[in-house]
């Protein structure tokens, strides 16, 4: 039930009336409610526009008997009113039942003398509600001044939500985009355990909808068992910046109900907005810092690349690098979308953007095979390659992680898979990173040297011929079915091959590897 505060309350306005011969005579532990409005009724109907928190005057004229009277007043009570005022023209003494009823459920009783018109009445409350309305108006403009400052001085969310929840005396919860609890206030209602489990328990039953609701300003409220003594709604209120979603404010409804509440909960959602941006914005100017450092490096454009002072310390925390290659770029721009959703969604400790026929992703952390499979068939055609997880500490670094991720989405084709982790890949992985030095290469390539020239000079494949003939261990049958050529072919490219080499056998161990790595570090 909403507890009203910051209206007029009954002791208010009977003081006030007191002057004028209107008399408090039941139910005076009511005291403390909150009158919202006065209305006069005079006929025994049951409108459903008697709302709580009214203050209902009447003569009882019409009514029949004292009967009628308690059964209306007690129809009153069930839409929880503040206050009745009898008038002495329909009803000269309040009869002893009604009285005992108004004590039973604390309802203020006024006599209203016969000479007395309501007008009095609606003067003395109108004024009591300007001078309440004047406070609560300089209360909440306190509040809105208090929350900007914290903006500007970059108090932080909790500080903001902290705020608000004290004004709404309501609990409240914020979520980041990625429907995490970033903040969290209750009062000494609830205990802040058991609330935050609860708060859990909505967003898991309502995680599609929440989900679809990052794309769109819709409010909801959502209704949660809290405890056996509490039933509590939420309300879920999205903070968006055109269509781009900063996350989501929760406020239990069971707080605070006076005219002011409304415009508090918006200019909390303006805070928290503000707040939002400006961190976007300050994070987006580092990201497309590091954006051109990392292309930098991966283009080779870079200068004194072993110096780790030109690293940033969130670069260095991001060790994971994900490639994900296009072969049709009209998908790009929708694939960053998909993915920059949902791996931003895993882990926003990331850096995720377009290059060239690419979408890069550096994070912090390892996803899931599992999940990088439900991404891949999602992007139907788009392969990933992703590299080890070693610490970074130099450029280099970078640059070989991006090395290893290409290499990775090479073998795609070779392995028959979308996806390839750098640390499966097996003896390609000591291949690599043998190849990454230029002495081992001009080596294999000088070794190479008489077969590259003659298929170069005869557009033949002796290179092709061997390096298959290596990789099915000698056999011909194996290797023409792969070379698409009959099996006397083969053997004569090997012949051929053979007059280079005198003295080598291909079958020999020692051989057999040196030429097979060679192969391997010169494709």
């Amino acid at each position: 039930m909403w507890v009203v505060i910051g209206l007029v309350s009954v002791e208010q306005l009977a003081c006030r009336l007191e002057k004028y011969g209107i008399l408090l005579v039941g139910g005076e532990k009511g005291k403390g409610s909150g009158i919202d409005y006065i209305n006069i009724q005079e006929l025994p109907l049951r409108s459903e526009r008697v709302h709580p928190f009214g203050f209902i005057l009447t003569t009882f004229a019409a009514f029949e008997g004292e009967q009628g009277i308690v059964s209306h007043v007690e129809w009153l009570i069930s839409r929880k009113i503040s206050a009745l005022g009898i008038h002495a023209a329909g009803c000269a003494v309040v009869p002893e039942s009604l009285l005992e009823l108004a004590n039973t459920y604390s309802l203020p009783i006024f006599t209203i003398p016969i000479d007395l018109s309501y007008k009095e009445i609606f003067k003395e409350f109108n004024e009591l509600l300007l001078g309440e309305n004047d406070a609560l108006r300089v209360q909440i403009e306190e509040m809105n001044l208090q929350l900007l400052e914290a903006v500007a001085q970059d108090k932080g969310v909790s500080y903001i939500v902290a705020t608000l929840g004290k004004y709404l005396a309501s609990p409240i919860v914020f979520l980041d985009q990625s429907l995490n609890i970033v903040s969290i206030w209750t009062n000494n209602t609830y205990n802040r355990e058991e609330y935050s489990l609860t708060v859990k328990a909505v967003l898991e039953q309502e995680k599609e909808w929440l989900y679809k609701g990052k794309y769109m300003e819709v409010e909801k409220v959502l209704t949660e068992s809290f405890s056996t003594q509490h039933d509590l709604a939420f309300s879920v209120l999205p903070i968006m910046e055109h269509t781009e979603n900063h996350g989501f404010l929760i406020i239990c409804n069971n707080g605070v109900e006076e005219l002011m509440v409304n415009s508090a909960i918006q200019y909390g959602r303006t805070a928290l907005l503000l707040d939002a941006v400006k961190r976007k914005s300050l994070e987006r100017f580092l990201k497309n810092q590091e954006i051109r450092t990392l292309e930098g490096i991966i283009e080779n454009k870079r200068r004194e690349s072993s110096r780790s002072s030109s690293l940033s310390s969130s670069l260095k925390k991001m060790p994971y690098m994900y490639v994900f290659h296009f072969d049709n770029e009209d998908l790009i721009n929708y694939g960053f979308t998909v993915i920059y959703d949902k791996l931003g969604g895993i882990n926003s400790d990331n850096i995720i953007w377009i290059y060239e026929q690419e979408v890069i992703c550096l994070t912090s952390i390892p996803y899931q095979t599992q999940h990088l499979k439900e991404l891949l068939t999602v992007l139907q055609g788009v392969q990933c390659g992703v590299s080890d997880g070693r610490p970074i500490k130099v450029e280099a670094d970078l640059s070989l992680k991006y090395k290893q991720a290409k290499r990775c989405l090479e073998l795609t084709d070779q392995w028959n898979s979308n996806l390839i982790l750098f640390q499966n890949i097996g003896v390609e992985r000591f291949l690599f990173l043998i190849k990454e030095e230029s002495a081992m290469q001009e080596a294999a390539r000088g070794l190479l040297k008489p077969l590259l020239e003659f298929d170069e000079c005869n557009h033949a494949e002796l290179t092709k011929t061997l390096d298959v003939y290596l990789k099915n261990f000698f056999s011909l049958k194996k290797s023409a079915e792969e070379l698409f050529v009959h099996r006397n072919t083969v053997s004569y490219r090997l012949e051929k091959i053979q007059d280079f080499y005198p003295g080598i056998s291909f079958e020999n161990q020692n051989h057999y590897l040196l030429f097979s790595i060679a192969l391997r570090l010169i494709d």
